[in-house]
């Protein structure tokens, strides 16, 4: 089994970020969807995205809507899993952080909506983009493992532990339970 932090083949690593992207996705009509067709395109997935995956699809969509906006919305009386870097390290939108996250986006002449910079799902869509890169052989996909492993150590290993703690304690539907599970699955550079 690829883990999510194994760039040992980085087309399935892309896979995996993508998978991990669509999950933190407002769940609408096409979010099931979405989610099983990335699961289908990886070979060695972890169990977990699997049984995920049969939650989500359990739940209406209505509740999952409900669930999604009090973990990462507004919840009362505060946000348990505010889905934003900045936050996360430095207590405010837009900080320092979602800078740092910028400047690595810019150099690999990616533009993404002010409000999604440091977003999670945008970081993972980030990574999912550079492992594509590094499929593609040459001097590119060195760039891009060294771009990525970089990435990891100075942004999303920095905060996404936390959010998968507090994700696992707010969350009150299996399907969220089970992210923060998947989310154990990545290894973080050292």
């Amino acid at each position: 089994m690829n883990n999510a932090g194994d760039p040992r083949d980085p087309r399935q690593q892309a896979l995996t970020y993508r998978f991990f992207s669509r999950s933190f996705a407002y769940p609408n009509e096409a979010f099931i969807k979405e989610l099983k067709t990335s699961l289908e395109e990886l070979k060695d997935a972890p169990d977990v995205f699997g049984e995920m995956l049969a939650a989500f699809a359990c739940e209406g969509i209505e509740a999952m809507q409900g669930e999604y906006t009090r973990l990462f919305l507004n919840g009362y009386p505060t946000t348990p899993c505010v889905p934003y870097e900045s936050v996360y390290r430095e207590k405010r939108m837009l900080g320092d952080a979602s800078i740092g996250v910028q400047a690595a986006y810019s150099e690999w002449e990616m533009t993404v909506a002010p409000g999604l910079i440091d977003h999670i799902a945008t970081e993972f869509e980030f990574l999912a983009f550079l492992s594509s890169a590094e499929s593609m052989g040459g001097t590119l996909a060195e760039d891009a493992r060294k771009a990525s492993e970089t990435f990891m150590k100075e942004h999303l290993c920095r905060w996404m532990p936390r959010l998968a703690a507090d994700l696992d304690k707010a969350a009150t539907m299996e399907p969220y339970r089970l992210l923060a599970r998947a989310l154990q699955t990545i290894r973080c550079p050292a």
